[in-house]
């Protein structure tokens, strides 16, 4: 298998953090692995066989372009023998910048096809573009081109949000409150900015963040043992079951049975984005 991160262009960094691209030779035997919860947009580009994916009890398959997300749960693909896929993974508002959907009607849906969302025929277009590339700095290229040609600037209310992302790197902060306080803007109006801009609430984001600082550290220490009680008094959770209950409810399992996974491989944790 031969799969790269590639950083996005600094004049997108906004919208997009980077892209995951990977291919699988004809004769490699199929390849299942898991991405966990990212609370961002993905953008798939197939140039090959058909990719069944699964996001806790709803099964998809993704046959040319497809959007997922906000990724609030594990995702679980398996790549086919003959793979080339290219995924664009979008950071806070970029997702709204370039197709100008209001997020929360994607809010606890799965999988999309863009061109749906748009209401025309758009990223097919751009697929039957790309799809006979055969090298993929010609397809980033151009897949950057794109972005810059139609990406919108942040409109007047997203830059409230935007100002106020270091509030959220701090988990002893209410950064509604605060950004409420700068901007003179109701705590409501905040919150319907997140709905809007990033299909979540500003509690499921700081909720998530603080599980994805202890999925981090579980990364990092493998394989040494964990010091339980200790982990939940560094990460601020009430008890042992307070834990227990986030990695349920993102991964579908249980503490000891994600480290379980994590030392069988498979796993891919995303890198820490240059916001949060």
């Amino acid at each position: 298998m031969n799969s790269q991160l590639v950083d996005a262009d600094d004049q997108l960094a906004a919208v997009f953090s980077h892209f995951y691209c990977v291919q699988l030779d004809i004769n490699e035997v199929a390849l299942q692995q898991q991405l966990l919860p990212n609370y961002e947009m993905l953008l798939v580009f197939n140039f090959g066989p058909a990719i069944a994916i699964s996001l806790g009890d709803n099964h998809h398959v993704i046959g040319k372009t497809a959007v997922i997300g906000p990724l609030q749960k594990t995702l679980t693909y398996t790549l086919p023998p003959g793979a080339d896929v290219i995924v664009t993974n979008f950071t806070l508002n970029g997702f709204y910048r370039l197709l100008g959907v209001s997020m929360q009607q994607l809010h606890n849906q799965d999988l999309h096809d863009p061109d749906l969302l748009l209401d025309k025929q758009c990223f097919i277009d751009l697929w039957a573009q790309l799809a006979p590339m055969t090298k993929l700095d010609d397809r980033l290229r151009l897949l950057t081109n794109y972005a810059l040609t139609f990406v919108n600037p942040s409109d007047a209310a997203s830059h409230t949000l935007l100002a106020g992302v270091s509030y959220f790197r701090d988990l002893t902060l209410d950064p509604v409150k605060q950004l409420a306080q700068t901007h003179q803007l109701s705590t409501r109006r905040i919150q319907s900015h997140f709905k809007t801009y990033l299909g979540y609430s500003a509690k499921e984001l700081i909720r998530f963040l603080r599980f994805k600082k202890v999925l981090h550290f579980l990364y990092r220490q493998r394989p040494q043992t964990v010091d339980w009680p200790d982990l939940v008094l560094t990460f601020g959770y009430y008890d042992h079951s307070h834990l227990s209950k986030d990695f349920i409810y993102y991964l579908g399992l249980t503490p000891r049975q994600f480290l379980k996974q994590l030392t069988e491989g498979g796993v891919c944790i995303s890198k820490s984005g240059k916001f949060y």
